[in-house]
This record gives C-alpha cells, sequence and structure tokens, in this order.
C-alpha cells in the first residue's frame, strides 16, 4: 500500500480537512518560514475571511479581531518569528460571520530546526463564547476575565503604564433591601451601561461582583482618572429613574497606578481595593489614589478592628460611657444625659469615638456593645434617679441593631436593668430614618408602644422632609450643632430653628437644641423656644463619677456655678456663670 503522507498531493490543507472532521475546533498550521498559513474549512464558513488568509494570516485574520486584542496578539507572534518562544497560547474576540463578537482560545506548538529557528506551528481554534467571561446580570466582562486581561496586559513588562480603577456603589444594599433583588439587578444594569458609556474609547468595564466595577486605563494619567470620575459623580448626582422608582446613589472608587503600584495583577487590584475601602471609610463618594500612607493607614485601621474584637470578646472591658448633661430650657435643671461610648485602649490610648464606631459598626460588634451600652446607661440612670425621680437617660442606636432585629428582641426578653422604660430615650440619627421609613417605622413603634421615649438625632442634617414629622413615632427631635454655631436672630438658621420647634410643637414633638457653646448662642436660642439644650456651655462629656460630682453633689461646680437645691427641687443652675467650655 502506497504511503500517502510522504505523497505530494496529500497537502497540509487536506490533512486540515480531514483533520476536523473530527472537532468543533478551527485546526491550523502557518509555515513560518514561507509565510503561508492553512486553516480548516470550517473558519470561512464562521468568520469573514477569505483565502488571502493563506498567504497573510496578519492582515486577514487580524483584520476580523477586536482591535483591543490585536496588539498583544501581534507581539506574540512576533515572539515566535523571532524564536524567543515556541508556543502560542492566548485568548481574544474575532468577529464572526454576522458581525457579533466570538471569543476564542487559540494555541499552538513550535516545530524548530538543529539550529532552533522555527519552521512552522500547529494548532487549534477554539470558539469559547461567553462561557466564564461574562456576567448574566449586566452583561459586562466578569471578575475572572477582568483578571485574565490585565495579566495579559503585565505580559508586556516595563511598557506598560496605566491606571487600575475599582469602582464600589456606596448603600446599594439598601436598595435591595427596600426594593428587592430583582430591582437591584435592574438598577445595576442602568448604571453599569451608563457608566461605561463614560469610559473613554479603549477602556473596558468589568463588574466584579455585587455592586463592585473595574476598568483600566492603558496609558492613563491621575489627571485622565480624575475627570472620568468627575463625569461619573455629575452622571449619579442626578436622580434617575428604574421602575418609575427615582434613586439617588453615589459611587467610592479607588486607584492605582502601573507600573509604580505593583507589577503584578494580585498586588495592584489589592492596592486599589484598599484605596476604595479607605474612600469609604472617609465618607463615601470620592476618588482615592493609593499609596504608601494610606496603605499604612489602612493597617492602623486593622490593627484598631483587632483591638476592638478583642475588647468585646472580654466583655468591653476597656469602655466606659461618658454623660453630656441635658437641660430644661425653662427652668434651667438637669433633666437628663446623653450616654456617650469613649474608648481606652492599652495599645492605641483614647481613641476618637468618629475612628471606632463605623468600625464596630461594619464588623457588626455594634450590636454587642450596643447592649452593654443600653445595659450600662440604664443602670446609671437608675441610680441618679434618686437625686431627681424623673432623670431620664438618651442611648444611641445604631441602624445594624435595628437592622438585625436585634435591639427590639433585646429589650421585648426584658433584659434591660430595672429602670422606667419612659426615662430611657432612643436615639437614632436622621438621615438612617428617610430611606428606611417604613422599617424604621414599625420598629420604633413596637418600641415606642413598650414606653421607651424615640429621639432623631442631627435633624436637618439629612434629606428628610418636613412631611416625614407626622409620621415618625418619636418623642423628641434634637437640632444639630451645625444650626447653632454662630447663630444670630435674623440668620436663615435661626428662621429653621424657630420654624421647626412651632411645627414639632403642633404635633406634640419635644425640641433639644445641641451644640450650645456660648451665651450669645443661648440668649438667641431660647428665643426660639425650645424644651432642652445641650452643649459645652453647659457640660461636656463627663464620667460617671464626675458627672455626679458637677451636677448633684458639689456645691458650686468647678466650671458651672450651681447652687444647691434637693432632690425634689431638682438642681438649678445659675446661666449668669456660665462660661464656654472648650472640648
Amino acid at each position: 500500500m502506497p504511503n500517502l503522507i510522504k505523497q505530494t498531493e496529500f497537502s497540509a490543507s487536506v490533512f486540515l480537512d480531514l483533520l476536523s472532521e473530527t472537532t468543533d475546533d478551527y485546526l491550523y498550521m502557518w509555515d513560518i518560514q514561507n509565510g503561508t498559513f492553512y486553516i480548516s474549512e470550517n473558519a470561512y464558513e464562521d468568520f469573514n475571511v477569505d483565502r488571502g488568509i493563506e498567504e497573510d494570516v496578519v492582515a486577514v485574520w487580524g483584520s476580523v479581531m477586536v482591535a483591543e486584542d490585536l496588539r498583544l496578539w501581534l507581539e506574540d507572534l512576533q515572539l515566535i518569528q523571532d524564536g524567543v518562544k515556541d508556543y502560542h497560547d492566548m485568548e481574544y474576540r474575532v468577529y464572526g460571520k454576522t458581525g457579533q463578537i466570538i471569543w476564542v482560545s487559540c494555541r499552538g506548538k513550535v516545530k524548530t530546526d538543529e539550529q532552533h529557528r522555527p519552521l512552522f506551528m500547529l494548532g487549534r481554534i477554539s470558539n469559547i463564547g461567553k462561557q466564564n467571561k461574562f456576567d448574566n446580570v449586566t452583561g459586562l466582562m466578569n471578575r475572572n476575565q477582568f483578571e485574565h486581561d490585565i495579566c495579559q496586559v503585565l505580559k508586556c513588562g516595563k511598557r506598560m503604564q496605566g491606571v487600575m480603577v475599582v469602582l464600589d456603589i456606596d448603600n446599594f444594599k439598601n436598595i435591595n433591601e427596600k426594593y428587592s433583588y430583582a430591582f437591584g439587578d435592574r438598577a445595576l444594569n442602568m448604571i453599569s451601561t451608563r457608566i461605561s458609556e463614560l469610559l473613554p474609547p479603549g477602556c473596558q468595564m468589568y463588574r466584579l461582583d455585587g455592586d463592585e466595577f473595574a476598568f483600566w486605563m492603558e496609558g492613563g494619567t491621575r489627571e485622565n482618572i480624575q475627570e472620568i470620575y468627575d463625569n461619573i459623580q455629575l452622571f449619579v448626582a442626578n436622580q434617575f429613574t428604574v421602575d418609575d422608582q427615582t434613586l439617588l446613589i453615589s459611587v467610592s472608587a479607588g486607584a492605582c497606578v502601573i507600573p509604580g503600584d505593583g507589577r503584578t495583577y494580585q498586588k495592584l487590584f489589592r492596592h486599589a481595593e484598599n484605596a476604595v475601602e479607605i474612600a469609604k471609610m472617609n465618607g463615601k463618594n470620592q476618588l482615592v489614589f493609593f499609596s504608601r500612607e494610606m496603605y499604612n493607614r489602612k493597617r492602623k485601621i486593622m490593627e484598631l478592628q483587632e483591638s476592638l474584637h478583642t475588647c468585646v470578646n472580654n466583655g468591653c472591658s476597656e469602655f466606659e460611657l461618658f454623660y453630656q448633661p441635658q437641660i430644661d430650657a425653662e427652668n434651667k435643671r438637669v433633666v437628663g444625659a446623653e450616654a456617650l461610648l469613649r474608648w481606652h485602649s492599652p495599645d492605641h490610648g483614647e481613641v476618637s469615638p468618629i475612628a471606632f464606631i463605623p468600625l464596630l459598626e461594619e464588623n457588626h460588634l455594634i450590636i454587642q456593645v450596643g447592649k452593654w451600652v443600653l445595659e450600662e446607661g440604664a443602670k446609671q440612670c437608675r441610680e441618679w434617679q434618686k437625686y431627681n425621680p424623673d432623670f431620664t437617660m438618651s442611648i444611641n442606636v445604631s441602624y445594624i441593631q435595628l437592622k438585625e432585629n436585634a435591639l427590639l428582641e433585646y429589650l421585648k426578653n426584658e433584659h434591660v436593668p430595672k429602670v422606667s422604660a419612659k426615662n430611657l430615650i432612643l436615639e437614632l440619627t436622621e438621615s438612617c430614618w428617610v430611606p428606611n421609613l417604613h422599617f424604621l417605622n414599625q420598629e420604633f413603634k413596637d418600641m415606642h408602644e413598650m414606653g421607651y421615649g424615640i429621639a432623631i438625632d442631627d435633624f436637618g442634617t439629612g434629606y428628610s422632609s418636613l412631611s416625614h414629622l407626622k409620621e415618625l413615632p418619636a418623642n423628641v427631635i434634637k437640632i444639630d450643632r451645625s444650626f447653632i454655631k454662630g447663630l444670630c436672630k435674623d440668620s436663615y438658621e435661626y428662621i429653621f430653628l424657630e420654624y421647626i420647634v412651632k411645627l414639632a410643637h403642633i404635633i406634640h414633638l419635644k425640641v433639644c437644641v445641641e451644640g450650645v457653646e456660648t451665651k450669645e448662642e443661648f440668649a438667641t436660642v431660647m428665643q426660639a423656644s425650645p424644651d432642652y439644650i445641650q452643649g459645652f456651655l453647659f457640660g461636656r462629656p463627663v464620667s460617671a463619677g464626675e458627672f455626679e460630682r458637677l451636677y448633684f453633689l458639689e456645691e458650686g461646680g468647678s466650671v458651672l456655678s450651681l447652687p444647691h437645691k434637693t432632690a425634689e427641687q431638682g438642681l438649678q443652675i445659675d446661666c449668669t456663670f456660665c462660661t464656654p467650655m472648650i472640648e
């Protein structure tokens, strides 16, 4: 029988066509020395290529390749031609017969001569479609493909310069919880589509996970990225509608520079995520570029988190409650106090609440700590009721405690030390109410029916509508210091204060004005007829022992002149002698 393999009529094209009958792949052979290229017939059926590919594979096959992928492909071919590598293994995108984009995996092995010069390459091209590449919700490429593409880019070595950016939609989980996850998916699709349109040509948007996205800009600079982010902010600053629901969102972003901030995908991505986490910790809705200083601050935060866990696990032994007096505006008596958490860390010293409270909430430690605060505050309230039976204690409540249903169940199970519910005031910041009005209303309605007082803290600093006031099961609204600082009679702030006080009284709400620090502020505030006053003018937060000494025991206290009164009469403050207190 004749040896067909050795016969000249048994050409490479015949061999590939026969072999292609056994597979769905596109088989090819590239004669590197002569520049000729052979590919199985099924490729001509599926791709917009002609027979010219046999003489010029670069021009013909390159013409159907997505432009962003072409450069890397050409660079790889050049390395093969130069004898630097003897294999080909890439994934890239090409246009199909009807113009659709098709992901393919292209592999090949090079045969060399005795001098290690490349002779030909034999391989196959596989249509891998959308498998493991695309996000089902947004249609964007996914995390796996982001990593793959960045790794491909980094193969260029020192020549590669650009910026990696990670985007995170702030508080998006609230949208899912309020409306539904299906609604949230539709919102994500709309948001990601619009942001993608804001990116310059060559920038590909990826969905990493949940509400987290990413892109990288080859050759980009800090200035380029800042401009892109500013455009994103302009977009999200405007209200947009999904299923007839108007949404307000913001986006935090973290960026790192290639190659200055790293030369591997793992390091670059870690640094970009660190940057976006810092952006969120700093108040959200901002762009942060990675820096070594920032990284060191992040490590400090991680150390604080570890110390907080230890503290909580040890029964909150490093925590202490400080108390700030609340004054009855009519008779100038101390009628209550706000309990404020302080942390005396043996490793970090006195840590500001601004630093550690968000960490407690982020790690849900606030649930356990919140119970401790409630117990300690209630105990102290009961103790001071021997001086004033009507003394009240205001306890700050985190939204996390309510969302996890931890607080209501705790109160229902009567874990709070024996003190009348009416003497405990539960405070929640105003900004937490409006997006979750229905849920919070029910929670606080239940607590209100149990006899607990309800206060809306920092009123006027959020985005509440005055119409919501009548819907809230509250007893007290607290006006934030920002409306009081430098207050004068004809200012907008005073008009606002006066209006809110009148409106609150109409619907039977009490008003507490916070942040009164000077006699001039106090005199102006009093003209608006609030019910309670709180601020440094009357006392800053102090320990329980110091509070008792200043306001219950000592005649003529160390800062305020406090004429002695009996328990029945209450504690009278002579405001003539009040002086501002500096924190």
